[in-house]
């Protein structure tokens, strides 16, 4: 068995989730990899014996620590990967960050750019998200890159199955699932025809996880009930939510930065069979075939697709069941162990 390590800042993050812990999971069941992590704390506790490959998560990038790391490691003759999962690694790109990100927070990015560079300068190639992502890495670092997606996990498996079975439509309820502040404009794409949909529609709601600012004609929406604003929730209480929507909603400014997000916002709500509208972004346009799985929607199109699924129950029924068995068989399981293992397999040759 030959031994892959990770070097992670903190569990309890998202950014954990999707690029170490589910594929650390998915890992149990190969017959080919055996998986360790590390916190940044312990890497003083590493041992390099029969270890091929060691993963640097991002989030350790702003800590020199793993400078001294890296040279250690490739001391020992293992490979090295950068794991990116954003388009945060080129300073041509600082432009795109700073229109997603609030001003007081513009030197921070500055500063973390210049870390992440500082990182992938010195290791033997990258992990990320899409091949979007991977021509920006080629371009920029001129080293391999292999690509291994954002998943679904066991616990989340589970806990949609149950919310699945529950799964009950009361009135018909847009969800999205994306609210902060970095999703404004965003949200803005498709604000307008949200307000004419809720507005032609009394049995119609909106539900917002999280945060959002809003036009006036949306506020007063808020206040008349009929858009709900709920706090952000734990992943899996987020399954139940999304379980409870007719569609979800996935608007995105469409540039190099999107392009090289993940799709995560399509496969969650697949699995508990909500059927999910996104702008056709590179990840999006590659999971969805629009009218089979989901859909896709450019501004001015939402309005039509929502008035769609809110007249045919049974097409917005089959749609998400479609998705729902396209996103196990492509995010989970054996499909996703197998890209797993020929990403890890490329690299310790």
């Amino acid at each position: 068995m030959r031994r892959v390590i990770y070097v992670v800042e903190d569990v309890e993050a998202a950014q954990f989730r999707y690029r170490v812990g589910n594929v650390f999971d998915a890992l149990n069941d190969s017959g080919k990899w055996k998986a360790k992590y590390y916190l940044k704390k312990d890497v003083d506790r590493i041992d390099f014996d029969g270890v091929k490959i060691m993963v640097i998560e991002r989030q350790t990038a702003k800590d020199s620590v793993i400078l001294g790391l890296i040279k250690k490691a490739r001391g020992c003759g293992v490979k090295v990967l950068f794991d990116l999962d954003d388009l945060v690694f080129d300073y041509g790109d600082l432009g795109l960050i700073r229109e997603s990100v609030r001003e007081k927070n513009w030197l921070y990015w500055v500063g973390y750019v210049w870390g992440i560079r500082r990182i992938a300068k010195r290791v033997d190639g990258f992990i990320c998200t899409n091949e979007f992502l991977a021509s920006k890495l080629k371009q920029s670092f001129g080293k391999p890159v292999k690509v291994i997606r954002n998943s679904l996990n066991k616990r989340q498996i589970e806990v949609s199955e149950k919310y699945l079975q529950d799964k009950k439509h009361n009135g018909f309820i847009i969800g999205y699932f994306s609210g902060s502040s970095t999703h404004i404009k965003d949200f803005g794409l498709v604000e307008p025809e949200l307000i004419r949909f809720l507005e032609n529609h009394d049995d119609a709601r909106l539900r917002i996880v999280g945060y959002m600012k809003f036009s006036g004609l949306m506020k007063k929406l808020v206040k008349e009930g009929r858009v709900e604003i709920v706090a952000p929730v734990d992943y899996l209480k987020l399954q139940k939510l999304i379980a409870e929507a007719d569609v979800n909603i996935a608007p995105l400014v469409i540039n190099d930065f999107t392009n090289c997000k993940s799709e995560l916002k399509f496969f969650e709500a697949a699995v508990v069979e909500t059927a999910t509208i996104a702008s056709p972004t590179y990840p999006f346009k590659n999971a969805i075939k629009d009218g089979e799985n989901g859909f896709l929607a450019q501004p001015g199109e939402w309005y039509d697709k929502l008035e769609y699924l809110y007249q045919n129950p049974k097409v917005n029924g089959r749609v998400a069941l479609a998705a729902r068995k396209y996103v196990l068989e492509n995010y989970y399981g054996k499909e996703f162990l197998k890209e797993v293992e020929e990403a890890y397999e490329y690299f310790a040759k």
